[in-house]
């Protein structure tokens, strides 16, 4: 399980640029590092997690890379777990829904076909259960979430629900369940790019374990996707509506 509970630590030495602060206490949360001098004039430094870029454990000194340019080391016993700890802290999970306007919403729900909430529940099922997965992956390493979002296997899942879409109103007739597959199938058109952009940034974070920009760069496309589907799905439920098996 991933731990991101509070943990001060002792520190042999901190090193600031130039400055040698000396011992120290530090402290990761949810917002910043803290760092504390246990000399008698009590100096501080606080470091907002948005500012690390990069997390680095040698032997006994944990290197964090700012994005000034700058380097903070840190001496101490355990470098490699309190490394851990950081990367916790610093890698957790956009929220992804809260401001789409489709997702769960009546806005999302304009059609007055019964289907209409369950159909936009399946759409969205393979993204939800992704998030659901990687928010109780239980990984020790936050990296490991970008696994719970692969791009091909949701694409190939969008797709498969596309096709029961078409099925359902259409059956019968393949010509006409051709057609509709292919009109859904071009309105999800830029969610499908967004996908792979996803896929982009999941290779190299994946590769480039501990660098914060590449986690950043992952979490702004996977965001990217969740905003193309909403869009995506105003597009669908209109044309959906406007099918045989929609209107009752």
């Amino acid at each position: 399980m991933i731990d991101r509970s509070r943990e001060i630590v002792d520190l042999l030495a901190v090193h600031l640029a130039d400055i040698d602060l000396g011992r120290c206490t530090a402290m990761v949360d949810s917002d910043a590092l803290t760092v504390v001098g246990t000399d008698a004039e009590d100096r501080r430094v606080r470091l907002p997690l948005s500012t690390i870029d990069s997390v680095a454990a040698g032997d006994n000194e944990l290197t964090l890379g700012l994005h000034d340019g700058s380097t903070v080391r840190l001496a101490m016993a355990d470098a490699g777990r309190f490394a851990e700890h950081v990367l916790a802290h610093c890698c957790t999970l956009p929220e992804l829904t809260r401001t789409l306007r489709a997702f769960g919403s009546r806005r999302g729900q304009r059609t007055s076909r019964r289907a209409g909430a369950a159909e936009q529940q399946r759409f969205f099922g393979p993204l939800v259960e992704a998030r659901r997965s990687a928010a109780r992956g239980g990984a020790e390493n936050p990296f490991d979430a970008i696994e719970h979002f692969d791009a091909v296997a949701i694409e190939s899942a969008i797709n498969t629900t596309l096709a029961q879409f078409a099925a359902e109103r259409y059956g019968e007739s393949a010509p006409a369940r051709r057609a509709l597959e292919a009109e859904l199938m071009e309105l999800v058109e830029p969610l499908y790019v967004t996908l792979v952009r996803l896929g982009e940034t999941a290779v190299i974070a994946r590769q480039a374990n501990g660098d914060l920009r590449a986690w950043r760069a992952w979490c702004g496309a996977l965001r990217r996707v969740f905003e193309a589907a909403d869009r995506a799905w105003l597009a669908l439920d209109a044309a959906l509506d406007a099918t045989m098996y929609g209107a009752s």
